[in-house]
């Protein structure tokens, strides 16, 4: 039986492409340009599925796809979109669409999307609420994964732990979470384990009964006790002492705890997120962090990318962050955005943050140059990126095999093991490769034959991947 299909998007180019990339004796395809359009030819005809772009120009494409879920059951919804940020990658899926592809669009995901959607059982819609602040900024291809995560884990219970660097924004990771979960209007509490004093640790966290100790006059809830129902976000796990370590491992065992001095076994309803920068693995076999509280708290894991391996993003959020701190317009010229794309970012996005903070107050300029930012960053901060980070270093090549080793693990958890065609490593090559050159030629200086030979390649290869990447060829010229 033939199969019907649905194309709502006013791009006319990329229906042609959409087209003919899907098109079949089995598969019957008809478009529109608007959400009117679609209304009409929904009502006129039988479709089994609607793929439709966020951006419409007469209205919300998930909107749309909101209302056409309530009236056509049997329909399955592919959402493509241009902008690929965190709240649309959540709005897509808690309207349990069939699959959210970002722009531009791959071919071969969306044959395989719509080979496997239209063997798909239709399954109940759901209603939701959605907040409209944009929480996270990015649409960088590792970001998409993290967001698709994200959005996947807002409709569980689990607990989460988020590895990443120093200033790659894991306590935003886990308010998001909390913010499009269930528990949004629950308390969210975020503990610093490395801030917290060790003798206070364990009354801060379970509470105390009076006289538990000199000074506990009165009886005192903890953290947990305080936050029931809610969301605790335990920031640098791997700092907990080990003692104290048991007795999170009860709550998240029996969901139960006593006060320090007390008796009484108390129920608490909270949801862990917790996040380190630190190798737990590593803490384990050295006898500093418990085995077993690590597989209770690793349930659900997100790892965090480097700000240095969203190179597309460090613009976007350079520009979000000198709007939102300068009480005058001001923007970054040509030179600018090269320094920021070159600069490792030892400090991640938190670094960028402060710099962009320094920048908006202290400067009067309104054109910020390279200059300017070279000026007010902070480059005697200890420990960055070029001078500690030797890729020779044995637990450095560990940690790079720990990172790829979590990320293709959360890669293939949403891939389908029937999908064929997809040329994932032309892919995961491209994603590779540009960075890896770039950094590269910023350390030489932008000397492509120094570069090459750091590289390992001949200098004509070089010149090849320069002009397949477009990478500005003055990179890291003075």
């Amino acid at each position: 039986m033939q199969k019907k299909i649905l194309i709502i998007d006013d791009d006319y180019a990329l229906k042609v492409v959409m087209i003919k990339a899907l098109r079949t004796s089995k598969i019957n395809i008809k478009t529109a340009a608007t959400i009117s359009e679609g209304w009409y030819l929904l009502e006129k005809e039988e479709f089994d599925l609607v793929i439709c772009d966020v951006v419409l120009p007469d209205g919300d494409g998930l909107e749309l796809v909101k209302k056409l879920k309530k009236k056509f059951s049997h329909l399955e919804f592919i959402i493509i979109s241009a902008q690929n940020n965190i709240l649309t990658a959540i709005k897509a899926d808690q309207l349990d669409v069939f699959e959210y592809i970002t722009k531009p669009l791959d071919l071969n995901d969306l044959i395989i999307s719509v080979d496997r959607s239209l063997k798909k059982k239709t399954e109940k819609n759901q209603n939701f609420k959605f907040e409209e602040n944009l929480p996270m900024i990015g649409t960088s291809q590792v970001m998409q994964v993290v967001y698709k995560n994200i959005a996947k884990i807002t409709k569980t219970n689990f607990s989460v732990l988020i590895n990443g660097e120093s200033g790659t924004g894991k306590e935003l990771v886990a308010k998001t979470i909390h913010n499009f979960s269930d528990r949004s209007k629950e308390p969210f509490t975020a503990i610093n384990m490395a801030s917290l004093p060790e003798n206070l640790i364990e009354s801060e966290l379970f509470g105390y009964e009076k006289g538990a100790f000199t000074g506990a006059e009165k009886k005192t809830l903890g953290f947990f006790e305080k936050s029931s129902g809610g969301t605790i976000f335990l920031d640098e796990i791997g700092d907990m002492p080990y003692d104290i370590q048991s007795r999170l491992l009860r709550v998240l065992q029996f969901g139960e705890f006593t006060r320090v001095g007390g008796r009484e076994l108390i129920k608490t309803d909270v949801r862990i997120i917790s996040a380190t920068n630190k190798d737990l693995n590593s803490a384990i076999s050295k006898n500093e962090f418990r085995e077993d509280l690590y597989y209770r708290l690793n349930v659900i894991n997100i790892t965090l990318p480097a700000l240095r391996e969203r190179e597309n993003d460090i613009i976007s959020i350079a520009q979000h962050y000198l709007s939102l701190y300068s009480e005058r317009k001001k923007q970054f010229d040509s030179s600018a955005i090269n320094f920021l794309r070159g600069y490792s970012w030892p400090g991640n996005v938190r670094e960028l943050e402060n710099l962009l903070k320094r920048v908006s107050v202290l400067t009067s300029e309104t054109i910020i140059n390279s200059t300017i930012l070279e000026d007010y960053i902070d480059y005697d901060k200890p420990n960055t990126y070029e001078n500690n980070h030797d890729l020779t270093n044995k637990s450095e090549k560990e940690n790079l095999r720990s990172y790829l080793d979590n990320f293709l693990k959360n890669f293939f958890k949403t891939l389908d093991s029937n999908d064929e065609k997809i040329g994932l490593h032309n892919k995961f090559m491209d994603e590779f490769e540009r960075p890896l050159i770039v950094k590269t030629l910023n350390f030489c200086r932008g000397n492509q034959i120094k570069t090459s030979k750091i590289l390992g390649i001949n200098r004509n290869t070089l010149r090849t991947k320069i002009k397949k990447f477009n990478i500005p060829t003055k990179l890291g010229k003075k």
